[in-house]
């Protein structure tokens, strides 16, 4: 029985019930035990008021799920959780049994390239070992593997040097393909030679914990490095992206509620009741739109200059008195969507739209969703289980989808159909099929996919897959009409609703 007609059923009488007058007994009880038992703690402690502006201390995960039991569990088997794990039997899904990779022909340069394979992995004395052959001979070059990174779609493999660097390791495991990769070389259309595969363990950004760390660990200072990024420093409080990643530094909010029961009620009814912030942590529906939203796009909105790097990698969530940056949405738009862009990531369409997978964030920021609307990211996506959506369906074209868009755009409520010109239920019926084409490329598993735009207030004009091309420019009606040409849907989308959307 649904909520709306629940309350229209009658009784055997055929009467309709009668609302209940007042407050019934049993609550009358619990009010009045809650009541008495807030005056006995009264007696003894006294609510203390918390600050709007405030600074904080890091205390890990574990001290959050002391408290927030339920969530800790659900987190814990999240992706987000295990993002980042040091070696075990559990965590490594690539072949360290007898696993190796072998280039492909056009990429041999050396007469063993050929013969033997670039790199071979395997498991020596309960170490996990990447070795990598040197270039012109056949001696291997042993790596000990000690963090992964990843593990649905692909995974990364981290090794430690001397100098205390995290050095990432130029093959990762495709869990789609079953095998080895050369991860950037297929990012950058380049030939995965041996002597490259050497050099990508040399450039800046192979230091791990000096680049990426910054968004696949929790709160990640770096103390020391030196130029070429041989010798670091640096450190975290969590593994993976913990609660104070989103939530900000918790030391505040934890000895705030850790010994008086007052200061948990009394918090508790001004967060519920008048709409004030939680005591000393960051609460997404509680924080402006910019603050709330920097907290996705600090990793997600991955778009941005080096000059801006320690901008993003020192964010924190929050309410900082200090003067922590707090909100970066001014950055969201920093660098122009240059049509025809190639930079691995964060390519652009011809027709000047996001293309890469580092741009699926900046799609929503480009839509008047983000301009003129409340939408947040968490509307669609569960926080705590981030491969989850908040209600079943809702990442998909389904009747919930819809129904999620349908609460603001209730006039079309029912009309999908004359609003689709596509049979109601069917493909082509739902919101996201013309609305949230697969226009962002994506190599995360190791194999080309294109994962959904989040610009649901542009359809893709198929005027643009004519001048550009499909390739440069794809548009929803031949995402589904492959066998269709781009003219044929410019002609459809003229015929049903004039003038299409995108311009």
């Amino acid at each position: 029985m649904s909520r709306r007609t629940k309350g229209t059923q009658k009784n055997k009488k055929g009467q309709r019930p009668r609302k209940a007058r007042g407050v019934p007994r049993g609550a009358r009880y619990l009010l009045g035990g809650a009541l008495i038992l807030g005056v006995l703690l009264a007696a003894f402690t006294r609510f203390e008021s918390y600050e709007s502006l405030y600074d904080a201390e890091y205390v890990g995960s574990e001290t959050c799920g002391e408290c927030h039991t339920i969530i800790f569990d659900r987190w814990q088997e999240s992706p987000h959780a295990k993002m980042v794990r040091e070696v075990s039997p559990e965590a490594m899904v690539g072949n360290f049994v007898d696993g190796s990779y072998t280039p492909p022909p056009e990429a041999w340069v050396y007469p063993e390239d050929s013969e033997i394979p670039a790199a071979i992995m395997y498991t020596q004395e309960g170490r996990y070992v990447m070795a990598i052959r040197k270039p012109g001979t056949r001696q291997y070059i042993p790596f000990t593997v000690y963090f992964v990174v990843g593990y649905q779609y692909r995974q990364e493999y981290l090794t430690l040097e001397t100098g205390g660097v995290l050095r990432r390791l130029p093959i990762q495991w495709s869990v789609e393909r079953q095998e080895f990769f050369p991860y950037w070389n297929v990012q950058e259309n380049s030939l995965p030679t041996l002597d490259d595969l050497w050099v990508q363990m040399t450039v800046l950004n192979s230091a791990w914990n000096l680049f990426c760390a910054r968004c696949h660990t929790t709160h990640l200072v770096i103390n020391d490095k030196n130029d070429n990024h041989t010798y670091a420093d640096a450190e975290w409080t969590d593994l993976g992206i913990a609660c104070e990643a989103c939530h900000g530094p918790g030391s505040q909010h934890a000895n705030y509620f850790a010994h008086n029961y007052v200061n948990r009620i009394a918090a508790f009814l001004n967060s519920k009741l008048r709409g004030e912030p939680v005591a000393y942590v960051a609460n997404a529906p509680k924080l402006s739109r910019g603050e709330d939203l920097s907290v996705c796009a600090r990793c997600h909105g991955a778009d941005i200059m080096m000059s801006m790097q320690d901008i993003y990698r020192t964010y924190e969530p929050g309410y900082s008195r200090e003067g922590r940056t707090n909100d970066i949405s001014q950055y969201f738009q920093a660098v122009p969507l240059t049509p025809g862009r190639t930079d691995a990531t964060v390519e652009v369409y011809n027709d000047g739209t996001p293309k890469g997978i580092g741009m699926l964030f900046r799609s929503f920021i480009e839509s008047d969703h983000y301009t003129l609307t409340n939408m947040r990211c968490y509307d669609c996506h569960d926080p705590h289980s981030n491969k989850e959506p908040m209600a079943a369906g809702l990442l998909e074209p389904s009747a919930a989808s819809n129904d999620y868009c349908m609460t603001c755009h209730a006039a079309l409520r029912g009309q999908e159909a004359e609003h689709s010109f596509h049979e109601a239920g069917t493909s082509g019926a739902f919101c996201f099929d013309c609305h949230a084409p697969h226009r962002i490329q994506n190599l995360a598993s190791g194999v080309w996919n294109m994962t959904r735009t989040h610009n649901f207030s542009y359809i893709p004009n198929p005027a643009d897959s004519i001048t550009y091309g499909l390739a440069n420019s794809p548009n929803a009606c031949n995402e589904c009409h492959a066998d269709q040409t781009a003219a044929w849907a410019l002609e459809k989308m003229l015929e049903w609703w004039g003038e299409p959307e995108g311009g």
